[in-house]
């Protein structure tokens, strides 16, 4: 499974797709437009009697189709002590279902609840006395030969599926894949079962492969750990503060009970958008997802109670010291799309570090020779405000602080001189090529619409902020380069190695 940090851009670029992008940015924007309406022509939207929002868009000739579920749930959802618990449902949601997995459910349910019961007793399973962890084993070899290892992926793949995975981010948690159209009604009928009817099948076992997942990419990866420590100073009371995959203090504490309680208050049809690209019939279509995901219960409101982060006073700083390359990350605070800021904040990113004619790359990277790399990101999500984060490994035998102290010279400079005609249409063009072929495929207009749909209420969100985008003028830059990149608004992490 994977772990992806999002930013307003990978939601959004549906605009670009077929844009004659190599001209001025007039005519891209003219030629953007007419693709836009005439993309808005063909999508079609429906609400399901029970509240799940369904986006139809038919494009290709191939008989194929792209399947997207997302669920407005992730990392920003969870409270203290359940860190990690939406990327390990969305592990489990692989699992199987009452009708596919096993070859005995109700033998299942209550040897599953039993387990449960032990896990009670036992600190989370994590310390159980020599007679509980007797039984444990026991239950769990009777277990054994009742599941049906990889059951539900296994019939995917003989209807030819192609590229079936799933992500959890700071907000949401996305399934999807690509079938032929044959399998369009076996889709519906999959789907909608885990959505109905999942089991926590396997959900110690595979609290163990995520607790593994997070030794990997963050204890034992230098670059993982600093993006832990950046966000968690950055971030003092807002849940972005936690990693996406947890604390391996609340990934140890999470039973299989917590589990689907989360799910239940989560995975409710108000909160989650189906997005079909390719070969589809909304007309035709439509009833059949009415058949199937029309039974998902429709359960209670959600009420999200996320603290606001509230105004930084001053620069923060944390520092990693370990046997690994010196890194910088400097993040200074930004809000976040649909503020009107946010699209010339993305503009004035790439101008400043977005490639080799940037003013970052020539000067760190080309002329001092300082660092190795310079590279800008937005997230960690896009719901709530967020930050816009600068990149760089430090080449020996320069320190961090000197990096700094040229990152900041350019940047001074920057905000001085203001940025180019010339600087601003490589920046749009750039933008625009980025995604191109990105959003070729249906599987990410398929996500892009979906992820749009519960961000922002509306699937149309990617074109409005690309409109936005190519209406970004050197005065905006101006604007925003003087609010948003100043040094009490900021957060710098630093590898060091360690002697």
């Amino acid at each position: 499974m994977i772990i992806q940090f999002n930013s307003i851009r990978s939601v959004v670029l549906a605009a670009v797709l077929g844009c004659a992008i190599a001209i001025s940015s007039t005519a891209r924007a003219q030629s953007s437009s007419s693709l836009l309406n005439e993309m808005a022509e063909r999508v079609k939207t429906y609400t399901l009697s029970n509240g799940i929002k369904v986006i139809f868009y038919r494009r290709g000739e191939a008989p194929i189709f792209a399947g997207a579920v997302v669920v407005r749930v992730g990392g920003s959802d969870e409270i203290t002590g359940q860190t990690g618990i939406s990327h390990l449902f969305e592990h489990m949601a692989f699992k199987g279902t009452r009708t596919i997995g096993t070859k005995d459910y109700a033998t299942e349910k209550r040897l599953l609840e039993r387990l449960e019961n032990l896990a009670g007793a036992s600190e989370s399973a994590q310390k159980f006395t020599p007679e509980q962890q007797k039984e444990w084993d026991e239950i769990h070899e009777k277990l054994r030969q009742l599941w049906i290892s990889d059951d539900f992926t296994a019939r995917y793949e003989k209807q030819g599926a192609v590229g079936q995975n799933a992500t959890t981010d700071k907000e949401f948690t996305k399934y999807f894949v690509n079938m032929p159209r044959s399998a369009f009604e076996f889709w519906c009928k999959m789907e909608a079962d885990r959505l109905i009817s999942p089991v926590m099948r396997q959900f110690y076992q595979e609290r163990d492969v995520v607790l593994e997942e997070r030794r990997m990419r963050y204890e034992d990866d230098p670059g993982g750990k600093l993006y832990e420590l950046l966000l968690g100073t950055a971030y003092q009371r807002h849940p972005y503060r936690a990693p996406v995959i947890g604390y391996e203090r609340d990934l140890r504490r999470i039973t299989a009970k917590q589990l689907e309680s989360f799910r239940k208050q989560y995975y409710i049809p108000r909160n989650i958008v189906i997005s079909l690209v390719g070969r589809v019939d909304p007309e035709t279509d439509i009833k059949v997802v009415e058949e199937y995901f029309g039974d998902v219960p429709t359960g209670s409101d959600i009420k999200r109670d996320i603290p606001e982060e509230g105004s930084q006073e001053g620069q923060r700083r944390v520092e990693l010291s370990t046997q690994a390359s010196p890194e910088v990350v400097i993040a200074y605070r930004k809000p976040n799309y649909p503020h009107p800021d946010d699209p010339p904040i993305s503009v004035m990113a790439e101008i400043l570090a977005g490639g080799r004619t940037s003013p970052m790359y020539v000067e760190l990277v080309k002329r001092k020779q300082l660092v190795a790399s310079v590279s800008q990101e937005e997230g960690p999500g896009v719901v709530y405000p967020n930050l816009l984060m600068f990149g760089m490994s430090v080449k020996s035998p320069h320190s961090t602080n000197a990096v700094v102290d040229a990152f900041d010279s350019v940047l001074h400079r920057f905000i001085k001189q203001g940025a180019t005609e010339e600087q601003l249409d490589i920046a749009k063009r750039a933008i625009g090529m980025e995604y191109l072929g990105h959003l070729s495929s249906n599987q990410s207009l398929a996500l892009d619409f979906a992820t749009s749909q519960l961000a922002y209420g509306t699937w149309k969100a990617s074109i409005e902020w690309y409109d936005l985008m190519m209406k970004v003028t050197i005065d905006d830059i101006k604007r925003v380069a003087d609010r948003y990149l100043v040094a009490n608004q900021r957060t710098i992490a630093t590898i060091e190695r360690a002697r």
